[in-house]
């Protein structure tokens, strides 16, 4: 039998921006400008409405909308961002048992989309209390000492303000992978802290639409979609864009990985640094559970005050970081100075290469002469290391996690020097200064197999969330933590002060 291939790539081109159709629990109307004429509303408006898309693209807005309520939705639609005025009260009494309806509204494309979802107006007395709510919420994330402290802390807060079963921080690693680093849940749920999902569970093009809206929720995971009719846009005639309706339908893929889980509503909220996605906060519910709007806007306003915490954190963390640099740099100057040889004494003197930046351990090599402090390979074993390095047109700053992948090096090796950062001082003698980091015992624990993305159906193979969450172990081997862009930086500039010091100095 042949073996099939298959192509991880359909999730990431899956277009789940332009799905066709929307979560049931609303009803969408998307109209043209300026004069808001209905060019496509979801085939559930009947269920809704009690009237029928043919009777909404004959007779309009103006079939169930009060001329009061029709010169509030106009009135948004008229703004430049109808954004503002959300949601837009109405009130509008429907078919569906003890439910009223309000509008969300927005304008994209060209064209103004008015989503009427459930509504029961809050009292007085709940948004006073709200208001605490989040006041409270945004001073816990605000006065955490720590990092860790500020994703604990969110991750209670977003469970108190939306009383989900399961809020998890979800951060993404540089190679798109993700962590749970902080959880608050119900004691019958699941732990899930400390667990690692592949790249493929999130694909590129659903990070995209993260950055681009920042909340997306799923009233009730198992749902039929409520198509767009006509399917497509008759204006256009191409399909609607729906990036930034709240009731845009998801992926089924996605709904089955939620269903795989036990999972019956959830909500993400994007955690954004500098433009790029972060991390998500990932809220989880064993039954069915609708957001209000007042809610909903709330979370968003909750995920900006975390995602400035964390940018200010990270900020303030990698400030200090420099200013040590600075001060052991000054103090490093004098130490080469002072010794008969400069490279030497970075070793042998107080403060040391360890003091700079954190590593197992650090090596000089300078001609036949070897210094080092920590645990690092022998001088042989080094100056293999150096020489490959330099006749392999390595850059003057060269720094990896995974030696394995430049150069063939022992698996002894490896347990001790995964992780390199390699300075060149001289070509002749042959001169380098090394930081070396051990192997790490990455034992990552997987929520589920990111080996098996794929599962078999009576058609043959498809592209599924996996079926099993069972925790997998992945070790991997000559990896070692990996050097972080401060410290690859401040090597780079200990080579130059270096240079300066034994440009003016005896040849080494």
């Amino acid at each position: 039998m042949k073996e099939e291939i298959i192509d991880l790539e359909n999730c990431a081109r899956e277009p789940i921006h332009i799905p066709g159709a929307i979560q049931p629990h609303g009803v969408l109307l998307v109209m043209s400008e300026p004069d808001l004429d209905v060019v496509q509303v979801s085939e559930n408006v009947e269920n809704f409405l009690g009237l029928t898309p043919e009777q909404l693209f004959e007779h309009g807005l103006g079939c169930f909308l009060t001329r009061e309520q029709m010169e509030r939705v106009a009135f948004a639609f008229s703004s430049g961002d109808p954004r503002e005025h959300n949601p837009v009260h109405l009130q509008l009494p429907c078919l569906k048992p003890n439910t009223s309806l309000d509008a969300v509204v927005h304008r994209h494309d060209g064209f103004c989309l008015l989503e009427l979802e459930p509504t029961s107006p809050p009292s007085t007395l709940y948004f006073r209390d709200f208001y605490k709510t989040v006041s409270k919420a945004t001073s816990k994330l605000q006065t955490a000492s720590t990092l860790q402290q500020v994703l604990e802390s969110a991750a209670v807060e977003f469970r108190q303000i939306t009383g989900f079963d399961r809020v998890m921080i979800y951060r993404f690693a540089p190679s798109g992978e993700g962590e749970v680093v902080a959880e608050s849940k119900v004691d019958e749920a699941e732990p899930y802290l400390g667990l690692w999902y592949p790249a493929s569970d999130i694909p590129e093009q659903a990070r995209r639409l993260y950055v681009l809206s920042p909340i997306r929720c799923i009233v009730q995971v198992p749902y039929t979609p409520a198509q767009l009719t006509p399917a497509i846009n008759r204006v256009t005639m191409q399909p609607t864009d729906l990036s930034f309706a709240g009731l845009r339908s998801v992926s089924p893929v996605h709904r089955e990985y939620l269903v795989n889980m036990s999972v019956t509503a959830s909500m993400s909220v994007s955690i954004v640094r500098e433009g790029k996605l972060w991390g998500l906060v990932s809220c989880h519910h064993f039954s069915e559970r609708f957001v209000p709007f007042e809610t909903r806007n709330a979370c968003i306003f909750l995920g900006q005050v975390l995602s400035g915490e964390i940018t200010r954190r990270e900020v303030e963390e990698e400030a200090a970081f420099s200013a040590k640099a600075i001060g052991l740099q000054a103090k490093f100057l004098e130490l080469m100075t002072s010794a008969a040889n400069p490279l030497l004494g970075l070793v042998t003197g107080s403060p040391n290469l360890l003091d700079l930046i954190p590593a197992g351990g650090a090596a000089v090599v300078c001609g036949d002469k070897f210094q080092a402090v920590g645990i690092t390979p022998g001088y042989e074993e080094v100056l293999g290391i150096v020489r490959s390095l330099s006749e392999g047109g390595m850059p003057s700053s060269f720094s990896t996690q995974a030696l394995k992948n430049q150069m063939p090096i022992p698996r002894s090796l490896q347990v001790i020097a995964s992780g390199v950062i390699a300075l060149q001082i001289a070509r002749e003698p042959l001169s380098y200064v090394l930081f070396f980091r051990p192997e790490v015992a990455q034992t990552v624990k997987w929520g589920g197999d990111p080996n098996k993305p794929v599962t078999m159906s009576d058609d043959g193979f498809r592209l599924s969330p996996r079926k099993s969450f069972a925790v997998w172990q992945e070790t991997v081997e000559g990896t070692a933590l990996p050097w972080t862009p401060n410290e690859v930086r401040v090597a780079d500039e200990l080579r130059k002060l270096i240079l300066a010091v034994t440009s003016k100095a005896a040849p080494l």
